[in-house]
């Protein structure tokens, strides 16, 4: 049965300037407390739910959203009188029993959605939120990162959450690509519709014209302007991306598949290698 979400409390578990951990302590019924801690990984997955709910509240009505926000207001006043205590003792001697493994998206309905967190110890917690609980929950978790001083994690975090590195590869002279791939479970796959091929022609130290690619998912099609952006934000993230940081690049985007599933290696690597090779024609011309 699912715990209903009454008040949260937040904190941070780090090793140095390492972060180890968010800690969250989950009040529900009867004033009973869950305190769970959630890696990096795991955060990132737990802040792409929360996007792609507020995503749907974004496609909305202006009268939806008018009483979208009443009820945000309402759920946040009521969250701000539920905080539960969160003591430095259970920071400093953390059960990694409790230490969240994996979570996703359970049932959901118009309002809210379920959350499954699978933990260490072999437990699992299925909580309950509401829509308009979601920004309450960004601003506690966001306000226990920033004041740990870990203003750059939730940076990273907050820039990869709108779409889903999928394949990214070094393009050869000759064509031929090596590539690394990152795989994702089918619950997140289906949070994005449109997969996307970028091609990124620069000129390398030695004056050479050299091309890398990627393939990304994402909720925009390859025509809208808000794909530079995501074309900027996979500088930081991909080891075989990371060399054209500050270099001035030519970037092709273009849509190679929409839908919900999931589109098959052989053919996202097969659009990649159509784009290069329209790249270089454009070029030629």
């Amino acid at each position: 049965m699912a715990l209903t979400l009454t008040g949260i409390n937040t904190g941070v578990i780090r090793n140095g300037n390492q972060f180890q951990a968010l800690a969250l302590n989950l009040k529900h019924e009867q004033n009973e407390t869950s305190l769970i801690f959630i890696p990096a990984l795991q955060l990132r997955d737990l802040y792409i739910c929360f996007e792609h709910r507020l995503h749907l509240q974004s496609l909305r009505n202006a009268k939806e959203k008018t009483a979208f926000k009443k009820s945000q207001d309402t759920a946040t006043q009521a969250m701000l009188n539920n905080i539960p205590p969160l003591t430095q003792k259970q920071l400093l001697e953390a059960d990694i029993r409790l230490r969240v493994e994996k979570l996703e998206p359970r049932a959901s309905h118009a309002e809210g959605f379920q959350l499954a967190f699978s933990l260490q110890g072999g437990h699992s917690l299925l909580l309950q939120l509401e829509d308009a609980q979601i920004a309450l929950v960004i601003s506690a978790i966001s306000h226990a990162i920033n004041n740990a001083g870990m203003h750059k994690l939730s940076l990273r975090i907050s820039s990869l959450l709108d779409f889903l590195p999928m394949y990214d590869a070094d393009i050869k002279s000759n064509g031929e690509m090596e590539y690394d791939n990152y795989p994702h479970p089918a619950w997140k796959l289906a949070l994005f519709t449109h997969y996307l091929a970028l091609v990124y022609h620069y000129t390398d130290s030695n004056g050479q014209d050299c091309a890398c690619g990627t393939i990304v998912k994402s909720r925009i099609r390859g025509e809208m302007k808000e794909t530079a952006a995501i074309a900027r934000r996979l500088l930081a993230f991909s080891p075989r991306l990371k060399k054209l940081e500050g270099k001035p690049c030519r970037i092709t985007v273009a849509t190679i598949a929409s839908g919900p599933g999931h589109f098959p290696r052989e053919r996202c690597l097969k659009a990649l290698h159509q784009l290069y090779q329209s790249t270089l024609a454009a070029t030629a011309e």
